[in-house]
């Protein structure tokens, strides 16, 4: 997946979401997150996160800002996944959240849809191993200057 990232983040809104970490490229974490979209719902959506750090190495709660940025590959690398894990829906769009000034948490404070359609999914297909979907796909991120 290749992302652009401008030098401004229009900041959109903040959110409690669980996130699957799978590849990262320096500060960037590329996750995989389960969404809420109906009562019930888990859509697979991609979610890039600016972890400093480097805290997210498993399944974590975090908590962030959240900006949105532009992608390409999205479709081809959720079809890799989707041979490795099942899932139902996609969430595909040349646009992921990007999330910054993140916190991570003990356990979900909130009952936000990317905590529920991660417990929808959990219910329904149990746990995911994240060491099946680490490196499966490729992350190239391009900070843009103004």
């Amino acid at each position: 997946m290749k992302v652009k990232i401008k030098s401004i983040l229009n900041v959109i809104g903040h959110e409690e979401l669980y996130v699957i970490p799978i590849t990262s490229s320096g500060k960037y974490l590329l996750g995989l997150n389960f969404y809420e979209d109906i009562e019930g719902g888990r859509v697979a959506r991609f979610v890039l996160i600016l972890d400093k750090y480097g805290e997210i190495t498993s399944t974590k709660v975090i908590e962030g800002d959240k900006g949105v940025v532009l992608a390409e590959g999205i479709k081809e690398d959720m079809e890799k996944l989707s041979k490795i894990i099942k899932i139902e829906k996609k969430m595909i769009t040349n646009r992921i959240p990007l999330f910054v000034n993140i916190k991570v948490k003990n356990s979900p404070e909130t009952q936000d849809r990317g905590i529920k359609g991660y417990e929808n999914y959990v219910k329904r297909y149990g746990e995911i191993q994240v060491s099946k979907l680490t490196g499966q796909v490729t992350l190239d991120v391009i900070e843009e200057t103004i």
